[in-house]
C-alpha cells in the first residue's frame, strides 16, 4: 500500500516519555521526511496570494532578489545540528515569494503585449490553436494562443489566450491543435451570465487563463500552416487507434465507453450515458486520469516481472515502463489529469530503478509542484484540485481505514480494500463536489465497486483487443466479452442512477467548505488515529455547520429573485420567492422541451426550490388578476412582494403604468418609438431585451438607454438577466 509507510510512522513510532503526543510527533516526522511537501505548500500559498492580491512585476523580482539573497546566506552559514531548523523558515518564505512572483509573471494579463491592451476592434489575428473542445455540423470550439495583431498594414507582436468559435467552411474541413490560422475577428470580454445552475464559461476560461471570446466566419478565419507539437507524434496512432474500435465490431455504445476509458474521446457517449454515470458517481471512470495510468502501469509491472530485481532488470523493466507511461500520455492526448498521474508514476519508477522506495506524500507534491511551475492557473482547474485531493486522501487514510478490519476471507478482503480505497478518496474531495456540482451521489460506494473493478478489466481488454482484433476467432472473442463487460457497466450505472434519492441536491459556500474540511480531517484524527484533542474540533466544526446551514435557509426563505433565462430565440423567465419556484411559459410544465426542462432542473437544484409551478403567458397577459403560488399576475404584470415586472410586445398599447416597475421585459417587438422609451424611463428601473425581439428595434433602445443612463440588459448578448431582492 502506497500509504504503508506513512501509517507505521504515524501510529507506532516510539516516542519517549514527557515528550510530545505521539500522534503529533509521528505527523512531525511524516512531514520533516517529506521535503517536497515543505517547498510546495509555501509555494503554492504564494500562487494564491498573487491571484488575490497581483502587484507589479518590478515589485516581486526586487523581493525574491532579497529574500534569495538571504536565503542564500542563511544556507550557507554554519550552524550546529539542533539549530539547523532555522533555515526552514528562510526556505519557506522563499518559496512563498516564489510563488506570488511567478503567478504574477505568468498571469497573462501582465503581459505587456497582451491583446487586452490593444482596442477592442475589429482586426487581422495570427493565432495558434491550442485544444478543440468541441464541434459540430456548423461550429467548432476552440482555445487558442495570439501570435500576432494586423494593424495599419503591419504585423505586431501580441499574446493572450482566447475562446474561439468558428463556423465550418464549406468543405466541411476541421482544423487541428497546432494549426496556425489568419482570423479576421473582435476581441471580446467574456462576461455572459450563466442561468442559474448552468455553466459558468466566464470560471471555466479564467481558470484556464482566458477572459476573452472571439467569433469568425467562413469567409473570416483560414488555416496558414502547422506548429509542430508533441502531440502530433501520436496523431497517427490515436486516430488508428479510432479507426481499429470502428472496425473492431463493438456496438455504438460500448465503443462511446472504449473510446473514453483509453483514449479520453467522449465525442461518441450520448447525454443519457453521461447523466447515468454522473448520478451514480462514477463519472471519474469515463476522464482519462490517475486511475487508468495506474491500470497501466501495474500490468506493466506484472508483464515485466519475469526480469527480476537485478540492477540491469530494474533499468531495463523502468526505461520500459516510462516510455509506456509517456506515449499512454500522449495517445489520450496529454491532459493535465493524465500528466498528473503520468509525473507521479515516473517519479515511482525512478525510485524504483535506484532501489528507493518512493514516498508517495513525496511523490504526489512534486508532481503538484511540477505542473504548477508549468502553469500557475492549474492550481484553480476543479480536475487538479479533485485528482490531488483524492489521491492525498488515499494515500493519508487509506491504510488507517483498512488495518480496523482485516476480513477472513479473501474475496470480503479484496472487496473491502475497494471500499477502502473509494472512501478515502471521496474524504477530501467531498466538500469540493458539494460546492461545485451541487449535489452528492449517494449510492457512489457500491457503484464505483462495480464499476472501477469493471473498468480495470476494460482497459485491459481494451488494449488486448486493439493489438490481436485482426486474429480470427480470438479478436472477437475478445471483443464480444469487453461487450459484455461494458453493457453490464452500462446497466449498472443505469440502475444506480434511477434509485430514490441517487443525487440530491446539496448547496454549500465557501464557509462551509472550509469548515467541512475541520470536521472530516478532525473526525479521522479521532475514529482512526485515537487522537482524543480533536474530537473538540469536530464538535465545534459541526456547531458551525448547524449555524451556516440554519443562517442559509433563514436567508433562502427570505429571498425573492426575478430571472429571465440566457436564450436567444424564445423567452422563459422565472421567479422564486422563499423556496416557490414560479415560471412562465406557454406550455403544460410537464410538455416543456427537453432544453427548457433542463434549464428548470438546474435552477432547482442550485436554489433548493420545490417543484415549479407554471403559468402562461396569456393568464400574465389577461386582464383578471390571477394568483399563482405567492405572486399576483394579470394586465402584463407579474408581482412579488419585493418585485414588479411588466412585459411588454408588439401587441401591448403604450405603456399605462404611473407607478414605478423594477424591471421591463421587451419582447416579440419590431418597432419601438422614442416617445414610448421616454415613458418606460420615467417608470422604470431597468430594461430587459429578450430573444425574441428585432435587431434594430434591439439596437435601437441599447443606444437611447445608453445615452439617457437607463440600465439596459440585452440577453442575446449579456446572458441571462438576475434581480435578486432580500
Amino acid at each position: 500500500s502506497w500509504s504503508e509507510g506513512w501509517f507505521w510512522q504515524l501510529r507506532y513510532l516510539h516516542v519517549p516519555s514527557g515528550t510530545m503526543d505521539p500522534i503529533v510527533q509521528g505527523a512531525w516526522s511524516t512531514l520533516s521526511r517529506a521535503p517536497k511537501l515543505r517547498i510546495a505548500v509555501p509555494f503554492i500559498l504564494g500562487i494564491v496570494l498573487a491571484m488575490w492580491f497581483p502587484g507589479p512585476i518590478a515589485v516581486g523580482s526586487g523581493i525574491l532578489v532579497l529574500t534569495t539573497i538571504a536565503a542564500i546566506t542563511v544556507m550557507r552559514m554554519h550552524v550546529e545540528f539542533p539549530q539547523r531548523w532555522v533555515r526552514g523558515p528562510f526556505v519557506f518564505i522563499w518559496f512563498f515569494v516564489f510563488g506570488w512572483f511567478w503567478q504574477t509573471v505568468r498571469d497573462p494579463l501582465q503581459h505587456p503585449l497582451h491583446f487586452s491592451h490593444q482596442q477592442p476592434t475589429e482586426a487581422l489575428w495570427i493565432m495558434q490553436l491550442n485544444t478543440i473542445n468541441g464541434s459540430s455540423a456548423k461550429i467548432i470550439r476552440a482555445d487558442a494562443t495570439v501570435q500576432y495583431v494586423g494593424q495599419n498594414d503591419t504585423l505586431k507582436p501580441s499574446n493572450g489566450r482566447v475562446m474561439m468559435t468558428l463556423l465550418r467552411h464549406d468543405d466541411g474541413s476541421e482544423p487541428r491543435a497546432g494549426d496556425i490560422l489568419i482570423v479576421r475577428t473582435r476581441m471580446e470580454p467574456i462576461t455572459r451570465i450563466p442561468d442559474p445552475g448552468g455553466f459558468d464559461r466566464r470560471s471555466w476560461a479564467a481558470s484556464r487563463g482566458m477572459y476573452h471570446e472571439c467569433f469568425a466566419g467562413p469567409q473570416n478565419w483560414v488555416v496558414t500552416g502547422h506548429g509542430w507539437r508533441l502531440s502530433d507524434l501520436f496523431l497517427g496512432p490515436r486516430t488508428r487507434v479510432s479507426e481499429w474500435l470502428v472496425e473492431s465490431g463493438l456496438p455504438l455504445r460500448e465503443r462511446a465507453m472504449v473510446k473514453a476509458l483509453v483514449l479520453g474521446m467522449r465525442d461518441e457517449l450520448d447525454g443519457a450515458q453521461r447523466d447515468a454515470f454522473v448520478r451514480s458517481g462514477t463519472i471519474h471512470i469515463l476522464a482519462v486520469s490517475g486511475t487508468h495510468v495506474g491500470f497501466i502501469y501495474l500490468m506493466l509491472l506484472f508483464m515485466f516481472h519475469w526480469l527480476g530485481g537485478g540492477h540491469k532488470a530494474r533499468l531495463v523493466r523502468g526505461l520500459i515502463i516510462l516510455v509506456a507511461l509517456w506515449c499512454y500520455a500522449g495517445l489520450t492526448g496529454g491532459s493535465p489529469s493524465v500528466l498528473r498521474a503520468t509525473i507521479m508514476f515516473t517519479l515511482f519508477t525512478l525510485a524504483g530503478m535506484s532501489r528507493q522506495r518512493a514516498s508517495p506524500l513525496n511523490s504526489l507534491f512534486a508532481a503538484a509542484f511540477i505542473l504548477l511551475v508549468w502553469d500557475p492557473h492549474m492550481l484553480v482547474e476543479i480536475g487538479f484540485q479533485l485528482s490531488f485531493l483524492a489521491v492525498l486522501g488515499i494515500i493519508l487514510f487509506h491504510a488507517p481505514i483498512e488495518r480496523k478490519w482485516i476480513p477472513d476471507n479473501v474475496w470480503v478482503g479484496r472487496i473491502w480494500t475497494l471500499s477502502v480505497m473509494s472512501i478515502a478518496a471521496q474524504l477530501l474531495t467531498t466538500p469540493l463536489t458539494l460546492y461545485f456540482f451541487k449535489a452528492f451521489p449517494t449510492y457512489f460506494l457500491p457503484a464505483n465497486l462495480f464499476v472501477v473493478t469493471a473498468a480495470g478489466f476494460a482497459v485491459y481488454g481494451a488494449v488486448g483487443m486493439l493489438v490481436i482484433f485482426r486474429i480470427p476467432f480470438l479478436g472477437p472473442l475478445v471483443a464480444f466479452f469487453l461487450m459484455v463487460l461494458l453493457m453490464a457497466v452500462g446497466h449498472v450505472t443505469e440502475f444506480f442512477s434511477g434509485l430514490p434519492g441517487a443525487y440530491p441536491a446539496v448547496r454549500i459556500g465557501i464557509p462551509e467548505v472550509f469548515v467541512l474540511y475541520a470536521l472530516v480531517i478532525s473526525t479521522m484524527l479521532v475514529v482512526v488515529f485515537k487522537w482524543r484533542p480533536a474530537l473538540r474540533i469536530a464538535g465545534l466544526a459541526m456547531a458551525c455547520l448547524l449555524l451556516v446551514w440554519g443562517y442559509r435557509s433563514r436567508a433562502v426563505q427570505a429571498e425573492e429573485r426575478f430571472v429571465v433565462y440566457d436564450d436567444r430565440h424564445a423567452i422563459q423567465a422565472t421567479m422564486s420567492v422563499g423556496r416557490s419556484l414560479l415560471v412562465i411559459t406557454d406550455d403544460d410544465i410537464q410538455d416543456v422541451s427537453g432544453w427548457t426542462r433542463k434549464k428548470l432542473d438546474r435552477h432547482q437544484r442550485s436554489t433548493g426550490s420545490d417543484d415549479p409551478v407554471a403559468a402562461s403567458f396569456a393568464t400574465m397577459a389577461g386582464t383578471d388578476a390571477v394568483q399563482v403560488g405567492p405572486t399576483v399576475m394579470g394586465g402584463g404584470r407579474w408581482s412579488s412582494l419585493g418585485i414588479d415586472v411588466r412585459f411588454f410586445t408588439e401587441d401591448d398599447p403604450d405603456l399605462p403604468a404611473t407607478d414605478m416597475i423594477d424591471v421591463l421585459v421587451i419582447h416579440d417587438l419590431r418597432y419601438i418609438s422614442e416617445e414610448t422609451l421616454g415613458n418606460i424611463a420615467q417608470h422604470t428601473r431597468h430594461v430587459v431585451l429578450a430573444g425574441e425581439m428585432a435587431w434594430k428595434a434591439r439596437a435601437f433602445t441599447k443606444k437611447w438607454c445608453g445615452e439617457h443612463a437607463l440600465p439596459v440588459h440585452d440577453v442575446r448578448d449579456q446572458g441571462a438577466f438576475v434581480l435578486a431582492k432580500n
